[in-house]
This record gives structure tokens, sequence and C-alpha cells, in this order.
């Protein structure tokens, strides 16, 4: 457990903070020192919660988000990873794309919304395009600096053994680009949670957002609380299975960083 952890902390200490914030905040809406209607105790959000729970409503919610999210972080990561290797290895290409791909890139994917709602409407597909546009610029640019920046020194040599071509770019290259690939994965699978929600709250009939945006509605803060927790212990999760995941399909990432703090 404790190399699945982002910080490489012991747990314990993570599991000591979090039990203290949360009686932290059970003892301000104990005390009344803000308004229960505004900031409802972490035991009342429990309760909500459990509700929320055992009618499947919860789950329903959970479901349809997190199918969205996985959507358009696989597509926005493909697409991040193929044009950030083409605009790394093929010159004419990155200086046709460059200026377009920097344009785009600082426009804030939450202005496309309405924009995906007028293309789309407000079905899936509106919310996958706008969840892959987010998810796609900080793979692509990750992807191209590691593509770009490689050792050429190893490229020399890897030449003089015969590697040319795909077997170069498969076996070389993108090995060296990997760490780089892999930060841009992983900052791009918040991206895509931030962009869920925002998705969601512009038009949906499910989903975390949408039920967040209804509880607001009817005046349910615990119900609120619910789904802003429900997002962190998602994104938690998501991380923690990404960390896990890449430490076992590639072992050697990170390692030296591992073998650092034992």
């Amino acid at each position: 457990m404790r190399r699945m952890l982002s910080t490489g902390g012991p747990p314990a200490l993570g599991i000591a903070g979090t039990a203290l914030f949360f009686l932290a905040w059970e003892g301000v809406a104990r005390l009344e020192l803000i308004n229960p209607a505004f900031l409802p105790a972490p035991s009342a959000v429990a309760v909500s919660a459990y509700d929320l729970i055992v009618s499947g409503e919860l789950f329903s919610h959970l479901t349809a988000s997190i199918w969205r999210a996985l959507l358009g972080f696989v597509f926005g990561s493909v697409v991040g990873v193929i044009l950030g290797i083409a605009t790394a290895r093929l010159p004419v290409f990155r200086y046709m794309s460059d200026p377009l791909l920097q344009m785009f890139r600082a426009i804030p994917s939450i202005a496309f919304v309405p924009l995906a709602i007028f293309w789309f409407g407000i079905g899936e597909t509106s919310k996958v395009f706008l969840i892959a546009w987010g998810v796609f610029f900080p793979v692509w640019i990750n992807t191209f600096l590691g593509v770009r920046d490689f050792n050429p020194l190893l490229i020399r040599a890897a030449a003089t053994l015969g590697a040319g071509g795909l077997r170069m770019l498969w076996n070389v290259v993108l090995p060296g680009a990997l760490p780089l690939i892999i930060a841009g994965l992983r900052i791009s699978l918040a991206v895509a949670l931030v962009l869920l929600v925002a998705a969601e709250l512009a038009g949906a009939t499910a989903g975390v957002g949408y039920f967040i945006q209804i509880s607001a509605q009817v005046f349910r803060v615990d119900q609120m609380f619910v789904g802003l927790l429900t997002l962190g212990i998602l994104g938690f999760c998501a991380d923690l299975l990404f960390v896990t995941v890449v430490q076992y399909l590639f072992p050697w990432y990170g390692a030296e960083s591992r073998a650092a703090r034992r």
C-alpha cells in the first residue's frame, strides 16, 4: 500500500490527517460555529450517503460519470500520444500544426461547453468530446517533449546496432519518453474529472455533477457534500489505480525514488 500512495509516505499519517480533518469539521458543525444549513456535519452527510447508496441512486450517477470520464480519457490520451509523437518526429508536420495547437491549447476547455452542446446536443457525445479535448493537451505536450528531448546519443547507438524506423521508435524512443508520457496521463486523469463535472452541469440526466446541481436546486446541502466527496474519492481511487497499473506494467518506473525512501 505504501508504494501505491503518490506521496510515498506512511499510510497511517494520511489516515490520521484525514480523521483529524473530519473530526474538526464535525466539531465546527456541532458547535454551530457555521450555520449547519450551509455546512452540515460529516455525520449528517454520512446518513445522506447511506440512504443514497441503499436506494441505488448514487451508484447510478457514479456509473454514468465513470463511463464518460473513461471514454473521454481514453480517446484524448490516444490522440494526444499519436500527435505528440508525430509533432516530435516530423518537423514539417510540427511547423504546420504548432500554431493551431498552441492557439487551441490556450482556450479553456470549459469555454467549449456551449459549442459542444450546439454540435452534439446534450447526449453523451458532447460530454465525451469535452473530456477528450481537455485530456488531449497535457498528454500531447508531455509526449512531444519526451520524444523531442530524447537523448540523441542513445538514438545513434541504436542506429549503429541496426535499429531504425518503427523499430527505433517502439524499442528506443518511446521507452525513453515514457516518464513524461506517464506524467501527462496522470495530470490528464484529474483534468478528466474536472471537465466531467463541467459537462454534466451543462446538461445531463445522470452523473455526479448532475446530482450536485439537482441537490443545489432543492437546497440539499448534505447531498451536495455527498456528491463532492464522491468526486474526491473517485479521483483518489483513479489516481491510486493508475499508479498501481503503471508500477505493475513498468516496474522500473520510479524505482530509484522508491529505493531512496526506504
